[in-house]
């Protein structure tokens, strides 16, 4: 997008190299593209940082995955067929590449055996933790499919809890995007690991004028993510059984069946749009009023940051708003203990064309200290200052 390359920065000596291994595919969406885009802002502002991955998927300036890992034809199969042959390479050459003085910063598809190999050698393992503990998550989405009166389709297992436990046992540090995450090692032996620190977005530089509604004029919702109990989908589709007449939902992301079935009358009403998953959310964003995430466990939605940089009023739960909603407040955050909140503050922003254009205004003041050109160097410093103690 236009705008939305990194700042320049002036020139520093980093203490160390940040050496990220990524063992799957570095996509242009979702997880991938958060962490090259932390890279990519580490390394305009002066980190010495690289990226192993199978292979990047679109523009990464700087960044490159190591070649000959799919060779040929086996480049064009889907990922999970390549995944035995590949992670062993991947890994092999991550590790032959890891030298003394270095940051081994490994992300959660990266196999235990490199958390142990890396731990072994001595050197210093910094860990992501993209979302809330799973041993933390679990029991929270348990009770919300048991309220429901659903099996949990949750898909986190004892054996996936001791297996992330095991990682997180051998690390140095772990970075904490939020508060949910931070939260979530309070109380254990990993808690004096956590690094707080946070996601983000490009942010445009500049945004189209918005034009004033008539009066009277549908208001659209946006929820954008997976449309699933984890993000509170099923909070949304239950307030909206009594959304306001001039408001609209567009639902943008891959419906779960357990959600489809419990609420197609919701889903199948005049009122709502389920499109599936696009890939151009920023058309998305400029086409809605008012954006809502009212998740569950996250660990820091880029939904919201992207949301708020296109100017838009957010309403989210504490998770949903992330670190953003706890450190400047601009983020309208509901209780969700409270059955009412939800629909309550739909109704006052549907109602309202200046609430919305003051709690839009001020989400775009707060994510402009959230571009990745900001964040992705500030957390790096922050784990030099925390590994220097």
């Amino acid at each position: 997008m236009a705008g939305t390359e990194p700042l320049a920065a002036a020139a520093k000596v980093p203490p160390f190299a940040i050496r990220t291994l990524f063992s799957q595919p570095c996509a242009d969406i979702g997880v991938g593209m958060t962490c090259r885009s932390l890279l990519v802002g580490a390394r305009a502002a002066g980190w010495r940082a690289d990226l192993f991955t199978v292979r990047i998927e679109g523009d990464a300036p700087g960044l490159a995955a190591p070649g000959g890992l799919m060779p040929g034809p086996l480049a064009r199969l889907p990922f999970p067929l390549l995944r035995p042959f590949v992670t062993p390479r991947l890994s092999r050459a991550y590790l032959a590449a890891l030298g003394d003085g270095d940051i081994a910063y490994l992300w959660p598809s990266v196999p235990l055996a490199v958390y142990e190999a890396v731990a072994a050698r001595g050197l210093p393992i910094v860990a992501e933790a993209i979302n809330t503990r799973m041993a933390v998550a679990r029991p929270i989405l348990d009770a919300a499919y048991d309220r429901l009166g659903l099996a949990p389709a949750h898909g986190i297992t004892a054996a996936r809890i001791a297996d992330q436990d095991a990682r997180h046992a051998l690390c140095r540090a772990i970075f904490a995007p939020s508060p949910a995450t931070e939260a979530a090692l309070a109380g254990t032996d990993l808690a004096g690991l956590a690094v707080p620190a946070s996601y983000g977005t490009w942010v445009p530089r500049t945004l189209p004028e918005r034009a004033a509604a008539p009066d009277g004029a549908p208001v659209t919702v946006l929820f954008l993510g997976a449309v699933c109990v984890r993000k509170g989908a099923h909070l949304l589709l239950e307030a909206w059984r009594q959304a306001p007449r001039n408001a609209r939902l567009r639902l943008v992301g891959a419906v779960e069946p357990a959600i489809r079935a419990r609420f197609a009358d919701v889903l199948d009403s005049p009122s709502v749009s389920a499109p599936g998953f696009r890939r151009d959310v920023a058309r998305e964003y400029a086409a809605a009023d008012v954006f809502v995430l009212p998740s569950l466990e996250e660990g820091d939605p880029i939904a919201t940051y992207e949301a708020a940089a296109h100017g838009l009023p957010v309403i989210a739960s504490p998770a949903g708003a992330g670190r953003i909603g706890a450190e400047t407040g601009a983020i309208c955050t509901i209780d969700l203990s409270d059955p009412g909140a939800l629909r309550e503050r739909i109704a006052a922003f549907a109602g309202s064309q200046e609430m919305r254009r003051h709690w839009g205004a001020r989400a775009r003041a707060a994510v402009l200290g959230y571009d990745w050109s900001v964040v992705a160097p500030r957390r790096f410093d922050r784990l030099a200052e925390f590994l220097g103690r």
